[in-house]
């Protein structure tokens, strides 16, 4: 089972993109299989998830965690039962039990893991060595049920560390360089968006050294040769001698690293990113669906919001009309037909204020007969 972790900002986005045809309507009977998050559909699941990222921690500017679990082509189908054995475990897991997530299926081989960070309770799920937390899981979650251990096949499939560099690996202290430039370049790529300048920007940032090798003729980029920052060596042999950087090309340290497999997985990580993007600009609730997402008043709250509201009222009456309608007049007025016409679709935080007057009436209209009945 390969995992593949990147990270968002908008789960109506990526929702809209597990839900939709695909980039090339490869995608069929999208639909959910786990989750803990309640809705009908997936754009009221999703508008959940944003609306308490935004509530609870709106400062967080990537809350969401999206990984994508494929299953090796040697493997059975799994069931959707299945399928959320394997999302229940991975999410647990990776320490996100807590937190708002949906797993979607739309393809036989694979699900998207959605979550939001945002704890239910407020507090931010830690992320720290969530590639390797993925990999643990992913072969526990192999173990468990039978699937192809993706490790082995990714082993083989890249150079070994030669018994000189593990020697002067151990010398120093240190994991032989080859193996810290995977996992530093696995990072980088993952933390990306996709285009080359922000793959070499988290290059920068994981303290790896890189150098394109780029055609005179045509301009166009062939390969990568990547050193780790600190492994010099003597130009000469020589121990005074002025010393340089240790380099190795992407197909050194593994076919995978090789410039066209990286190049192939970036781009399509860029058109993911597009497709989530796109699907976040479409995703806006109407007014209507921002009131229906309010969470319920308590019953001292909403007297005590009725108070504030008649008072504004009251304080209303009280004044001199100019005949200018304020922005705070607008707020404070009731919702009718008339007046909803006059000004036009409200905003969402009219929307939210409109929400809760009406909430405290109701509730003030209940407590008062409910006084009543208790008098007679």
């Amino acid at each position: 089972m390969i995992p593949r972790i990147s990270k968002g900002s908008s789960a109506y986005g990526a929702l809209a993109y597990d839900h939709g045809p695909g980039r090339r309507d490869e995608h069929e009977n999208a639909h959910k299989v786990a989750g803990n998050v309640p809705g009908r559909t997936w754009k009221d699941r999703a508008r959940v998830m944003d609306e308490h990222a935004k509530t609870a921690r709106g400062e967080v500017a990537k809350p969401l965690h999206r990984t994508s679990l494929r299953i090796s082509e040697s493997d059975r189908k799994l069931t959707d039962r299945e399928w959320k054995q394997v999302a229940n475990e991975y999410v647990e897991r990776m320490g996100f039990d807590k937190c708002p997530w949906e797993a979607t299926r739309h393809a036989d081989d694979h699900i998207h893991i959605t979550v939001s960070r945002v704890q239910w309770d407020g507090k931010l799920a830690k992320t720290s060595h969530d590639y390797a937390k993925a990999q643990a899981a992913s072969r526990q979650i192999e173990r468990t049920h039978g699937l192809e251990d993706a490790s082995r096949k990714y082993n083989r499939e890249r150079p070994e560390v030669s018994k000189g560099e593990r020697e002067s690996a151990e010398r120093r202290s240190v994991r032989p360089e080859r193996e810290q430039l995977r996992d530093k370049l696995t990072a980088a790529e993952r933390a990306s968006d996709g285009t080359r300048a922000s793959y070499e920007q988290k290059l920068t940032e994981q303290g790896v050294h890189y150098r394109a090798n780029v055609s005179k003729t045509t301009g166009r980029v062939s390969g990568y040769s990547y050193g780790l920052e600190g492994h010099t060596t003597a130009a000469t042999g020589e121990a005074n001698a002025a010393r340089e950087q240790v380099w190795f090309k992407g197909s050194q340290l593994g076919g995978q690293f090789s410039w066209n497999k990286t190049q192939t997985r970036l781009a399509e990580q860029q058109k993911t990113q597009q497709d989530v993007d796109r699907g976040k600009g479409e995703g806006r609730p109407p007014a209507r669906e921002a009131r229906q997402m309010q969470q319920p008043m308590t019953r001292e709250q909403a007297r005590e919001e009725a108070a504030r509201r008649a008072a504004e009222r009251q304080q209303q009456r009280q004044t001199p009309s100019t005949g200018m309608e304020t922005s705070e007049d607008r707020k404070a007025q009731p919702m009718t037909q008339e007046n909803t016409e006059q000004r036009g679709p409200m905003t969402r935080e009219q929307a939210r204020e409109e929400a809760a007057r009406r909430a405290a009436e109701r509730e003030q209209q209940r407590s008062t007969e409910k006084d009543q009945e208790r008098g007679r």
